[in-house]
């Protein structure tokens, strides 16, 4: 594991409670601890279905009490989602099984202002600032009365009024961002972020690192090595292979569905069909291995703007062994990975890759460009442990990444077993015990 502010003592419990919740051993997430209560406030702009296993496991730590704070409804009603272009609503509950309070905010849903900000140029950055605006946090977090306050993220205006009520109050405030150092910007991009971040970082107490590129931005704007504190972006492996079934059935029967043979090998894409995701680099890779006359199949699972690209590309090519699948909600997810044998992102930029873990949790090994977050010895994507790396665009080097899995099995079996072991590491209640280390270490610490 990577270094942390936990003494050795602590840490080692940590890394054992982690290690058998990981491996089954402490399904309860329970921990043995003495002492008063850890309130923990838990500050986010709407409800996330990943985080959402979290806030369940983290609720069922004892002495620990949680409460969750939402800017905004969105994600626990239908909402349009410009990047898959269509209207979504999750088929798996988002506010069950720990307490969690809707803050008033300035600007409704449904008011004009809110609309406009659904345009994909108003959600840059400083627009999307003014999309949470909720002015009584500060209210709300009295009322509660926390000993720590996480914040998910600073793009947001509830977030500096959260930091500010934290500073003047005198309760540990701690960060959770997906960034990474890996983000590429232009000079007059990066030294406006440099002021505006660096800003932020002063006022905190601490960061949680979901891994190696997200560790390594913390410390690139001020944050003390002592104050990075190890915790996974959590995964519901659990829930993930509940859902899946037996997988021998699953995927026989997805690849019915789609017309996928069953000795096909299925390299799956599960995200926003986007400029951004580079869906296109995909298809390209599975014609050059079809020309080689690999049994490769393309399985693309969800929607969005390039649609109509890769219609076109399949069509140019007459690719007859790719499968654009739609929108797949939730529930029905862990089914297409059970049918799949490889998860890949290919995009030109990510900042973590949650579709790693999330296949993983049933055996499947990804490739990745080198622009995903996720990626480096101690994050979701090992390479050379569950995952294999290529340089962004090089669309030949995709494809022999493929090529190798498919053709040396044994290679493949040693990865899919690390994929579901590093999964295991990210589970959510991992999550939660980890926080809750976390929490006990802040608290100990003086204020930053």
């Amino acid at each position: 594991m990577a270094e942390t502010s936990v003494p050795a003592t602590n840490q080692e419990r940590l890394d054992h409670g982690a290690a058998s919740a990981a491996n089954g051993e402490q399904s309860s997430g329970r921990v043995e601890t003495a002492g008063a209560s850890i309130r923990i406030a838990i500050v986010e702009t709407h409800p996330i279905q990943y985080f959402t296993p979290y806030y369940r496991a983290l609720a069922a730590v004892p002495d620990i009490v949680l409460k969750v704070f939402f800017c905004s409804r969105k994600g626990a009603e239908t909402y349009y989602d410009p990047d898959f272009r269509t209207h979504v609503k999750w088929d798996i509950p988002l506010l069950d099984g720990y307490d969690f309070e809707f803050l008033e905010s300035r600007s409704r849903g449904d008011s004009k202002s809110a609309r406009l900000l659904t345009y994909p140029l108003l959600q840059k950055a400083p627009f999307r600032f003014w999309t949470d605006d909720n002015p009584k946090i500060g209210e709300s977090l009295t009322a509660f009365a926390p000993n720590v306050v996480e914040i998910g993220g600073y793009a947001h205006r509830t977030m500096w009024r959260t930091l500010r009520w934290c500073n003047r109050s005198g309760v540990r405030v701690i960060l959770y961002s997906d960034s990474n150092a890996k983000a590429k910007k232009s000079w007059w991009k990066a030294a406006a972020k440099e002021l505006v971040v660096k800003r932020v970082y002063r006022h905190l107490d601490g960061a949680l690192a979901s891994g190696d590129n997200n560790r390594a931005y913390h410390l690139r704007y001020g944050l003390a090595p002592e104050r990075i504190f190890s915790r996974p972006m959590p995964v519901d492996c659990r829930q993930i292979r509940s859902l899946a079934g037996d997988l021998k059935t699953s995927r026989t029967e997805v690849r019915t569905q789609h017309g996928i043979p069953d000795d096909a090998f299925v390299v799956t894409f599960a995200g926003k069909l986007s400029f951004k995701k580079c869906p296109t680099h995909m298809l390209a890779a599975i014609l050059r291995c079809s020309q080689q006359g690999l049994n490769v199949w393309g399985l693309l699972v969800g929607a969005g703007e390039l649609k109509a690209e890769l219609e076109a590309f399949i069509a140019r090519y007459q690719m007859k062994n790719v499968v654009l699948a739609g929108f797949v909600n939730q529930r029905e997810i862990p089914r297409y990975y059970a049918a799949s044998d490889i998860v890949t992102l290919m995009s030109s930029y990510e900042p973590k890759g949650q579709t790693v873990p999330e296949a993983g949790s049933v055996g499947c090994p990804a490739i990745l460009s080198d622009r995903i977050g996720c990626i480096g010895p101690n994050d979701c994507a090992r390479p050379g442990e569950n995952a294999m790396v290529y340089p962004w665009g090089d669309i030949n080097a995709f494809a022999d990444c493929i090529t190798r899995l498919c053709r040396d099995q044994q290679l493949y079996h040693s990865m899919s077993e690390a994929a579901v072991r590093i999964a295991n590491l990210q589970d959510a209640t991992v999550a939660a015990l980890q926080m809750k280390a976390v929490a006990t270490q802040l608290i100990q610490m003086s204020r930053r």
